[in-house]
């Protein structure tokens, strides 16, 4: 049965398909989520929560990646799991993270289209199913299509974490870079770079990335898992909020 998580993912990605479907394959901001896409006030009834700290409770679930409903940075996935496991949460977490980008998890993403009767893909005309055989998924051509558009590297990277986090209620996530699948390799001797710790796609082979190709993250560049601030190499703490440094 659908908890409050399942069902805020399925709002989220209906309020994409409807307002923004380009962002269906495209990585956005956390503010979006809460000012855009399912705002409490318009989504509590939807979800089954009755205040405002229970919602901003499931919007912390499912950025921490429970589920492998999304990906986004690891460090802030692995903050949002340390104040979710402490047993009381600290919410102003939601402000500190509102312009890290994350992007939904493809294979989640379209079964939730397939099981909505008027799922349809950017730029084409909504399919709406016949009334008198709802069991029927007329949608399939539509989804192919969606298939078509989507990264190969990024829709089987989704495949791969919903299958493994299908039934638990609280799935450990880990990085992506072990899960990135490998269709292209030629010879066993020689691993592909992993993919872009922001967004999840590929990066070109061969050459120095500074910046993905993709969502433009600097990919050099290091975080403090507090604020979000820029950490130089070498520092202990955060120079903005004081925060030890991970690494």
């Amino acid at each position: 049965m659908a908890d409050e998580l399942d069902l805020l993912f399925r709002a989220l990605v209906l309020r994409v398909r409807d307002v923004r479907p380009e962002h269906l394959s495209r990585p956005f901001e956390v503010a979006d989520i809460l000012r855009t896409f399912v705002p409490y006030r318009g989504t509590r009834a939807e979800v089954g929560v009755e205040t405002a700290e229970d919602y901003e409770v499931v919007i912390l679930r499912l950025l921490s990646g429970e589920r492998g409903y999304v990906f986004s940075d690891d460090a802030m996935q692995e903050d949002l799991r340390r104040e979710l496991d402490s047993g009381n949460p600290d919410l102003r977490a939601l402000q500190a993270y509102g312009t890290a980008k994350v992007t939904l998890a493809q294979h989640a993403m379209r079964q939730v289209l397939e099981a909505s009767p008027t799922a349809t893909v950017p730029g084409d005309a909504p399919t709406v199913a016949p009334p008198a055989t709802p069991n029927i998924a007329p949608q399939a051509p539509a989804l192919d299509a969606l298939s078509a558009q989507l990264s190969p590297t990024l829709a089987e990277l989704g495949e791969a974490i919903a299958g493994a986090g299908e039934g638990k209620s609280r799935q450990s996530f880990q990085p992506r870079a072990s899960r990135l699948p490998d269709p292209s390799a030629e010879t066993p001797t020689r691993s592909p770079r992993p993919g872009c710790r922001f967004c999840g796609q590929a990066l070109p082979e061969g050459r120095d990335v500074t910046f993905c190709p993709q969502c433009g993250q600097n990919l050099k560049v290091r975080r403090c898992a507090g604020c979000s601030a820029e950490v130089e190499p070498g520092w202990k703490f955060c120079v903005s909020c004081g925060r030890a440094s991970a690494g």
